[in-house]
């Protein structure tokens, strides 16, 4: 498979998920009394990893390298293994926001993150994990208390 058409097929795909992401928004439930809809933040997001998908599709497409890589499927997931890695994290903050809650799944899911794309010494692991716990803290102290968000707080967090 070339580079050109593995990087087609990625974008593609991509685009194609975050568009089935986008459709789902509307099944969101509205609280009452809330200043904006809870579908906003999710769409803005999505938006942008569209846009970007669109992105990486154009530049996939402007590629003039035709010549073949390797085996296939193999190649394009040892070489985009980290985007895979990044989106399997992405499906595991899905899983765990109704067990734990928005904030403690979210501090996970930045400190797996990092640690995917960051460097992986002890001190960064440690730096990472500082990271994920101000930045947890802080989009806590935001949303909860300065801008009123409900927020799941997750089944297995109740039961503390």
């Amino acid at each position: 498979m070339s580079k050109r058409l593995s990087g087609v097929l990625l974008a593609t795909a991509l685009a194609a998920f975050a568009a089935l992401l986008f459709v789902q928004t509307f099944k969101v439930r509205n609280f009452p009394g809330t200043r904006f809809g809870a579908e906003i933040w999710p769409r803005a997001i999505i938006l942008c990893l569209g846009l970007l998908a669109v992105a990486l599709l154009i530049q996939s497409l402007r590629r003039r390298d035709a010549e073949v890589t390797g085996p296939g499927l193999g190649e394009l997931l040892s070489r985009e293994g980290i985007a895979f890695a990044v989106f399997a994290c992405f499906f595991c903050f899905l899983w765990l926001v109704p067990r734990f809650g928005a904030y403690p799944a979210g501090g996970l899911f930045v400190f797996a993150v990092l640690s995917i794309l960051g460097p992986k010494s002890p001190r960064a692991i440690g730096l990472h994990l500082l990271i994920s716990v101000g930045m947890t803290v802080v989009l806590w102290a935001l949303f909860a208390h300065v801008l009123k968000v409900i927020a799941p707080v997750g089944r297995w967090w109740a039961l503390v």
